[in-house]
Formats: structure tokens, sequence, C-alpha cells
């Protein structure tokens, strides 16, 4: 078999006095960048908890048929990344407790480095059997050494085997994406329409096959490589699968684990950090609140502090929010999020009014730069702003947003609100807001109740929405006291 090309005699020389320099002095490295990498990641995990949600409700969200895989793809990464983060972090920190250990042995074999048993006087079955389990600390520190710096490089070697699992699993949903892509806007009968999907369907379920041999054989210790018949079909597929999950660059540390440790050895670690992982995961589930119920928007017998802007601490609204439950006013302020999740029902219910947004190019800046220079009584925002004819556009939308939501003040229906496009000061969340009039609402509690029309089809099978597909559903439910 080919062996890996090594240095010439005089560059193998200088190559492995510096690479022994480097073993020798790794153990302070390991410490740096497992110290560094855990409080990234310990003061990360609710950054990017934060950022996930915003990305889930503004972004990945399934508003068509063409974007639906799309979005399942980058929901599965966008979730699959808490699990890794922590997965990472519980195996930094046994790295971490295991190489403190290591320090605390290298001390106290500084100051003595001899185990004496006999003065301990044992008898029996320990004294036959005790000293050949107990080992010196010389070789403790050895074995400490050898097992801490292994798990240092199993710790990223399974962070990036994840991340592979993430990538090719972003690709097969994106095939089926493109897909249906191709079925929107070159399909123009029935019979192209359901050739493309059958012929990317067979594309799909071919290439999830190929990756689910892949990680058979990296799971198994190269077992498909070692076939002398079935190598030969595998190759081409390792090849494709290679550059698809990344694992050229963590192929070295791979084959130096499953080539210098036993099977044994390396299923006995994984087991380790998954069981960690699964008790972590688990105490974080585990309730004792039987009699508590969840939290939930649409329940007026719960207090959600996300409805309220002077109680939200963080988060993004979802729903809907007030100012405050508590209103001394009489008039109260109701915003009511939009999601893209209702495109779908929105191009039913006012298709004209799509393409709101209005987007200035460099060049049209530039121009209008140009132009409010030369004339004085010319603004950019004259000249990039809204015209008459857009600000109609926006006054008939916002009426026609209105119309997807109907909005009950103590169970009766406000009829006709008034709603205006705007973005909440929480976190620039988009939506609509109404004022309520509540000047003979007699003193004490007092219920909201907003409802949305519901699409109840499946946008992954391109169903269109229709008027008896529409339904009208709770959205939120919000209590508040009038002073």
């Amino acid at each position: 078999m080919a062996q890996l090309r090594r240095p010439d005699d005089n560059e193998e020389g200088k190559l492995r006095r510096w690479v022994s320099n480097l073993q020798l002095e790794s153990w302070q490295l390991e410490l740096l960048i497992t110290g560094f990498s855990i409080f990234l990641l310990a003061t990360g995990v609710d950054q990017y908890e934060e950022f996930s949600a915003s990305i889930n409700f503004n972004k990945l969200v399934p508003s068509s048929s063409s974007n639906v895989v799309f979005v399942s793809a980058g929901s599965f990464i966008v979730n699959t990344i808490p699990i890794a983060l922590k997965f990472f972090l519980i195996s930094l920190l046994i790295h971490l407790l295991l190489r403190g250990f290591w320090i605390g042995i290298v001390g106290l074999s500084s100051v003595s480095n001899s185990i004496d048993l006999d003065s301990l006087k044992l008898k029996g079955p320990f004294r036959k059997k005790l000293p050949g389990k107990v080992r010196s600390l010389d070789d403790l520190i050895f074995y400490l050494d050898k097992v801490s710096s292994v798990i240092f490089a199993y710790t990223y070697l399974l962070a990036f085997s994840i991340i592979s699992v993430v990538l090719v699993s972003a690709f097969l949903f994106s095939l089926l994406g493109v897909g249906a892509f191709f079925q929107n806007y070159i399909g123009s009968s029935p019979a192209v329409t359901m050739m493309i999907s059958v012929l990317f369907l067979i594309l799909s379920v071919i290439l999830t096959i190929c990756a689910v041999i892949y990680f058979l054989d990296t799971i198994f210790f190269s077992t498909f490589k070692k076939s002398k018949w079935f190598s030969v079909l595998y190759y081409p597929i390792y090849r494709l699968f290679s550059l698809i999950s990344l694992s050229f660059v963590y192929r070295s540390i791979y084959y130096h684990l499953i080539t210098n440790y036993s099977k044994k050895q390396i299923i006995s670690v994984t087991l380790i950090l998954g069981g960690t992982l699964f008790l972590a995961q688990r105490i974080n589930t585990w309730e004792t609140y039987p009699f508590f119920p969840e939290v939930r928007s649409a329940n007026q017998y719960t207090m959600n502090k996300v409805h309220y802007d002077d109680e939200r601490s963080k988060g993004h609204i979802r729903t809907a929010s007030i100012p405050s439950k508590f209103v001394k006013n009489d008039y109260l302020e109701l915003f009511i999020r939009y999601s893209p999740r209702s495109n779908q029902v929105l191009d039913f219910l006012c298709p004209e009014f799509r393409g709101l947004e209005r987007t200035n190019s460099f060049t049209e800046a530039m121009n209008a730069g140009m132009r409010s220079a030369q004339d004085s009584t010319v603004t950019m925002e004259d000249l990039l702003g809204t015209d008459e004819k857009y600000e109609e556009l926006v006054k008939s939308s916002s009426q026609c947003l209105g119309s997807l939501y109907e909005v009950y003040l103590d169970g009766e229906k406000i009829e006709n609100p008034d709603f205006f496009f705007t973005r909440h000061e929480n976190k620039g969340e988009r939506g609509v807001e109404t004022v309520i009039d509540i000047t003979n609402l007699d003193r004490g509690r007092h219920l909201i109740q907003v409802n949305r029309f519901e699409f109840k089809g499946n946008p992954f099978f391109a169903e269109e929405v229709s008027e008896d597909r529409l339904e009208n559903e709770i959205f939120v439910k919000i209590s508040f006291w009038k002073e």
C-alpha cells in the first residue's frame, strides 16, 4: 500500500525537532484555545439564539412553493447549530477538566514522585491487587497528556463532522428546491411539470442513498474502502461527498485516529461525549411542574410578557403587542406583526399591491445628489421619496393588509379599524398599527383578540390559495386593565 510522502533526511531532522518542540509545548496552546473557545461559546449561545430567532421569523418562512425547500434546508442548519455548539462546549469543558487534573499531577510530582503503598500496611486482597491497579505519577502524567490531546483533536473532528452532515443535508434539500424552481418557471404543462418533479425526485433519492453510504463508511471506520469490488463503485461517491462535506479539511485527523487507536477506544470516547450531551439536554427539558401549563400566545388565561412593551426584556414580537397591561389613556395602541408566512394569502387577497419595497441604486442616489446640488429648490428626499401615486398605493395596501386580520375587543368585532404601516421600536419588527378607542370601557380587565386568515394547504406540493382553503383562526389574545 502506498505510504504518505515523508520529507528528505535533512528536512526530516529539522521538521522532527520542530514538531517535537510543538508537542512538548502543545498543552499550553490547548489550554489557551480551549479557554478562549469556552468563553466565546458560553457568551455566544444567547446571542445566537436571538440571531436564529430573527432569521427564522424574517427569512426562513415558507412563503411560496418555490422556496419552501430552501427554507427547510436553512431551518435545519440554523436549528442544528445550537446542538453542535453545546456538544462542542461540553467536550471542551471535559478537556479543560482533564488538563487541569494533568497540571495538578505534574505539580504534585515535582514535590514527590513516589507512592509508598507499603507504609499503609495493606492486608488481604488489597495487598495483592492494589499495587497493580495504582499507576505511578509518571505513568499517570503520560496517560492524561495522551488522553487530553486525543480528546482535544477528537472534539474538533466531531465538530467538523457535524458541519459536514449539515452541509450535505442542505445540499440535498436545496436540490429539491431547485426542482421546485424549475417546476414553477419552466413547466408550461402538467406533463412537463410532472417530468421535472420525477426527475429531481429520482436524482435526490439516488444522492441521498449515496450520502448515507458515505456517512456509514465514515462511521464504520472506512469499511467500504476495504471491499475489493465495492471500493471501485464507492470511489466516485467518496470524491463527490468529500467535496460537498468539506471532509478533506479534517481527513488527516480522522485517519490518524482510526489507525492509531482501537475501535473500542474511539467508540467509548464517542459514547461518553454523546452521553454527556444527552444528559445535558435532558436536564434542560426536565419538567417538575406537571400542573403548570405552557404559556401560549392565543390563551386568555395565561400572561405572556412579550405582549407588553414595558415588560419585554428581550426577544422579538412574534404576534402582537400593546404598550402596557395597565392603560390610563382613552386610546390603546395595538401593533400586529406582519409575517412573510402570510405572503401567499396576501397574493390571493390583493396581488396588485406586491412590490411595495422602494430601494434606490447607487447610480440613482448619485444622480439625485447631483440634481439637488444644481437646483437648490429640489432636495434628495423629493427626488428619491414617495410620490402621490405611491402614497395612494400604500394607503390601499394598508387597507388590504388590514383585511388579513380581525380585531375583537371583549368579544365584539371592531369594524373597519385604521391600519398604519410601522416598524416597532423593539427590534424593528415590521407590521401594522391601529389605535383603539377605549373611552367607554369600564375600569378593570379587558381582552383583545386578533384573528388572522391562514392558508390550510401545503406549499411543498405547490397548492394554490383559494377561498375555500382559507380559515380565520385566533392569532393572539392579550389581556389589559383599564385604570
